[in-house]
């Protein structure tokens, strides 16, 4: 019988090299860190997902897009007071373009009985090297 309904929905996936993190706890280093952090966070995570070029890029964007706009709101309005809650903000939107992508496969990826990697030492990592990073471009923008 060759009938589509008796098909699997689900078809083996390739092994993949590197366990992904899970998107839901990429919104730690979103919160903490800002946008770089999770756009950085994010790309790797689609790597190791094997997703296509363009979801990749969508994260990419999305974070330039937002440390351009976290610079621009800091500079005209906030000053560096207002600068770490912008970032938590413009963090946890990229976050969000995040877990949209990556949600599907990660699933899938769960589905085949996969493990999902630590990410408490990339992700305090990224907190603190994208976070710096990001307060230095701050500084030499802003001021």
């Amino acid at each position: 019988m060759n009938d589509d309904l008796f098909q699997p929905t689900i078809g083996a996936r390739p092994v993949l090299a590197v366990p992904p993190w899970r998107p839901s706890s990429i919104v730690y280093p979103a919160f903490f860190g800002g946008p770089l952090a999770v756009t950085v966070l994010g790309v790797l995570n689609a790597r190791r997902l094997a997703l296509g070029r363009n979801q990749q890029l969508a994260v990419a964007a999305a974070g330039l897009a937002a440390v351009v706009a976290r610079l621009a709101v800091t500079g005209l309005f906030a000053g560096q007071a207002g600068a770490r809650t912008l970032g938590t903000l413009f963090g946890l939107a990229v976050w969000g373009v995040v877990a949209a992508t990556q949600k599907k496969a990660f699933r899938a990826y769960e589905y085949g009985a996969g493990e999902p990697a630590s990410l408490f030492g990339p992700g305090l990592a990224a907190v603190i090297g994208c976070g710096l990073l990001e307060n230095i471009l701050i500084a030499v923008v802003v001021d």
